[in-house]
């Protein structure tokens, strides 16, 4: 295949739906926790188990002791995970299909290691990308060019190799700075559109066999 294009893909607002709430919020009505008790954890030390500074199980025992958790750690981020894992079917049979065509997506996302587990493993997204990189892993988020410029080390790539959407506007200008195709994500259907001018051959092929594609 003459056009070499790689695809990356944000996971939250994108691949899997976006949230009506936070988790927070969810957190605050359903256990009756006020959200002022809450907010310090999400602030401060779940932002270092996203860059795998801290580990998560060795900090939330402190947080669901003043939150009255009456669960283990698992049970909560069982709890946590199973809200957030609403997949976009059409984007997942649309990067099923891509795939078939030979055009390799990958997945990027800010996450802490074991909902990260959780989404490759227990949702089954390891089978459904040609892989993923997550900022536990790669010790910095989105918010910060090094994740890019890292990922574009770990795929061997030139970065106009690589095309790139997220729902957040910020990632996409932060891409962009490390020299890679960046776009917003606003809806599918411009999405499918700008893969058409990427990939016409291929997208034709889609299309033909896929008629739900648009």
């Amino acid at each position: 295949m003459e056009n070499t294009k790689i695809l990356l893909f944000d996971l939250d607002g994108v691949i899997i739906r976006p949230r009506h709430k936070y988790f927070s919020e969810k957190l605050s009505e359903e256990q009756n926790i006020p959200l002022e008790d809450i907010m310090p954890f999400f602030k401060g030390e779940y932002k270092k188990t996203t860059t795998g500074e801290t580990e998560i199980e060795d900090v939330l025992p402190e947080y669901l002791k003043k939150w009255k958790w009456d669960g283990t750690v698992e049970e909560f981020l069982n709890y946590w995970f199973e809200g957030e894992r609403d997949l976009d079917n059409q984007m997942v049979k649309l990067i099923e299909n891509l795939r078939k065509q030979g055009i390799q997506c990958y997945l990027v996302s800010d996450n802490e290691k074991n909902r990260a587990k959780y989404l490759m493993e227990t949702v089954n997204l390891k089978d459904m990308f040609d892989g993923a990189f997550f900022s536990a892993d790669l010790g910095v988020t989105k918010s910060d060019s090094t994740f890019f410029t890292k990922v574009i080390e770990k795929l061997g790539v030139g970065s106009n190799t690589l095309v790139y959407w997220d729902d957040d506007i910020k990632n996409v200008d932060i891409a962009k700075s490390a020299g890679i195709d960046s776009f917003v994500y606003d809806d599918y259907g411009t999405l499918v559109r700008k893969l058409d001018e990427l990939f016409p051959n291929e997208m034709k092929n889609i299309m033909a066999f896929d008629t739900d594609v648009f």
